[in-house]
């Protein structure tokens, strides 16, 4: 890219991921947490993943309901955020508290961290687009250029979200069988920890660089496509740098 002006500034996405589960009396307040961030946020930047790990007894789904749960989740938590299988959990944008700390930070905790990166901008723009190649299968385009250097290898993960799923969840009252779930991570894409955005080109993760990459994305049948959104997350996967260095959300319809 010969003129870095042309490149559109964008602020550093916020990625919030909430590990929970239908059978934890807490998780409720931190899917509250998230959601009071994500309304707050007027730059549309906050994405959530609700993460249903598979970690017992949290997991075990109501009689006659879907089963929320995924591999992902749980690798999520025990790979990303080392969380013991203790729910809620989880934290944003992969960073911790202060340097050494784990990235599993209480969700009380959450928007001090998010503030963090309310005046950012992001070293990498992403530009999403998709169409639908029968009802079933989309074909996905990513768009990605890098303002400024990476200092690692950048990875980039995808992610099936469904909104307004109705399940009873536990709560500190007792089960509210009205409950409805929201940006529930349904299928990952890609390993859970992403794959490398250049594969072996890394090279091109500097200012000026980028590429266009697409992708087939079946969407399952249990999944609502009118109340469903991609997710694309651009971090790190460097030792003990994790942090994600860009996010994006699109509705699938």
């Amino acid at each position: 890219v010969e003129n870095m002006e042309s490149i559109k500034v964008t602020k550093q996405g916020i990625l919030i991921e909430d590990l929970t589960g239908v059978r934890c009396t807490n998780c409720p307040d931190a899917a509250a947490a998230a959601a009071s961030i994500k309304l707050k946020d007027e730059d549309h930047r906050v994405v959530i993943l609700g993460l249903y790990t598979t970690a017992k007894p949290f997991a075990i789904p109501f009689e006659g309901y879907q089963y929320l749960s995924t591999d992902a989740a749980q690798n999520i938590g025990s790979n990303i955020f080392n969380f013991s299988n203790i729910l809620p959990g989880g934290g944003v944008n992969r960073t911790p508290l202060s340097e050494g700390e784990p990235l599993n930070v209480s969700y009380p905790q959450w928007q001090s961290l998010a503030n963090r990166f309310a005046d950012d901008s992001a070293i990498v723009n992403i530009d999403v687009s998709h169409t639908f190649v029968n009802d079933s299968t989309a074909e996905l385009i990513g768009n990605f250029e890098f303002r400024e250097d990476a200092s690692a290898e950048p990875f980039v993960a995808i992610f099936l979200l469904e909104d307004d799923i109705a399940h009873p969840q536990y709560y500190s009252g007792g089960t509210d069988y009205d409950y409805i779930h929201k940006h529930v991570v349904r299928k990952a894409y890609t390993a859970y920890n992403g794959i490398p955005l250049f594969g072996t080109e890394t090279g091109l993760a500097i200012k000026g660089g980028g590429l266009k990459k697409g992708w087939e994305l079946i969407i399952p049948d249990y999944v609502d496509a009118a109340k469903a959104s991609i997710v694309l997350v651009v971090s790190y996967n460097d030792g003990e740098n994790k942090q994600v260095i860009q996010c994006t959300e699109v509705k699938l319809k």
